[in-house]
C-alpha cells in the first residue's frame, strides 16, 4: 500500500483510491499545498477544526499535531476514505480525532441523506447534480446539517474542500465561535454567479477576506474584528 509523506504527516493511501493526479501532487508535495499552508499560518493550540471534505484526512492530521486529536472533526462522503482519514489519525499518532460519514448540508436541505456522486479519483467526488453522469456509482449518503456540526464540535476553524457543494452551504447561520473559514472554490463548477453566491453567504455572517493565507482558489476568510 503506497504511504506518502508531506512533512512530518505520514499519509497510507489504497492504490484503488488514490488516482494518478493525487500521486503525482503527493510525491511531489503539492498536495492541498495551499490549504495547508494557510491553516499552518493560522491554526493555534486554543483552536477546534470542521474539516468538511476530509479526504485522506491530511488536514485533520496537521491540525491535531497542532491542537490534539480531540481538537478535530472531519467529514467524508465516501465510505471507503473515511476509514482512510481515520487511519491515516491514528498513523500520526493523533488519537481522540473524530471522522463522520456524510455530506454537510444547510439549514434548508430537506432530506436525511444526500446523492453523491463518488467517481474514480476519489477527490473529484461530490454532491451529485443534475445532469452529471461521469461517476462509477452514486450513493445515498447522510446529510449533515453544518449548523449541527459547528455547535456539537465547537469548531473555530472551518476547512472546506467540497467540489462545489460550498455553493449552498453558507445560506446557513454562522455561529459566533467560528472565526475562520479556509475554503476551495470551484468557478469551473458554478461560474462567476456561484462564486458570488458563496461570498455573498459568507459576508452575511460577517466573514471577510483575508489575504494572509488566500492564494488562487484557496481563500481564507476571517470574522470581522478578529485578528487575521
Amino acid at each position: 500500500m503506497p504511504v506518502f509523506q508531506l512533512g512530518d504527516i505520514s499519509l497510507d493511501i489504497p492504490p484503488e483510491n488514490l488516482g494518478a493526479r493525487v500521486q503525482l501532487a503527493l510525491e511531489r508535495g503539492s498536495f492541498e499545498r495551499d490549504e495547508a499552508r494557510a491553516l499552518a499560518r493560522h491554526f493555534t493550540p486554543q483552536d477546534r477544526l470542521l474539516d468538511l471534505g476530509s479526504g485522506t484526512g491530511y488536514m485533520a492530521c496537521l491540525a491535531g499535531r497542532i491542537a490534539g486529536g480531540k481538537a478535530v472533526t472531519g467529514v467524508e462522503a465516501l465510505p471507503d476514505m473515511v476509514e482512510v482519514a481515520r487511519a491515516n489519525l491514528l498513523r500520526n499518532g493523533i488519537t481522540g480525532g473524530h471522522v463522520h460519514w456524510g455530506a454537510a448540508v444547510p439549514e434548508s436541505h430537506g432530506s436525511p441523506h444526500v446523492r453523491f456522486a463518488a467517481r474514480k479519483q476519489f477527490w473529484a467526488s461530490s454532491i451529485l447534480r443534475a445532469g452529471d453522469k461521469r461517476y462509477r456509482a452514486a450513493l445515498e449518503v447522510p446529510a449533515l446539517r453544518l449548523s449541527d456540526l459547528l455547535r456539537e464540535t465547537g469548531a473555530t476553524v472551518l476547512t472546506c474542500d467540497i467540489e462545489g457543494g460550498e455553493l449552498v452551504l453558507f445560506e446557513t447561520d454562522l455561529p459566533d465561535q467560528l472565526r475562520l473559514v479556509i475554503i476551495e472554490i470551484h468557478p469551473k463548477v458554478y461560474g462567476d454567479a456561484g462564486v458570488a453566491r458563496v461570498l455573498d453567504g459568507l459576508r452575511r455572517n460577517d466573514m471577510v477576506y483575508c489575504a494572509k493565507g488566500s492564494v488562487g482558489t484557496t481563500l481564507v476568510v476571517r470574522r470581522i474584528g478578529t485578528e487575521a
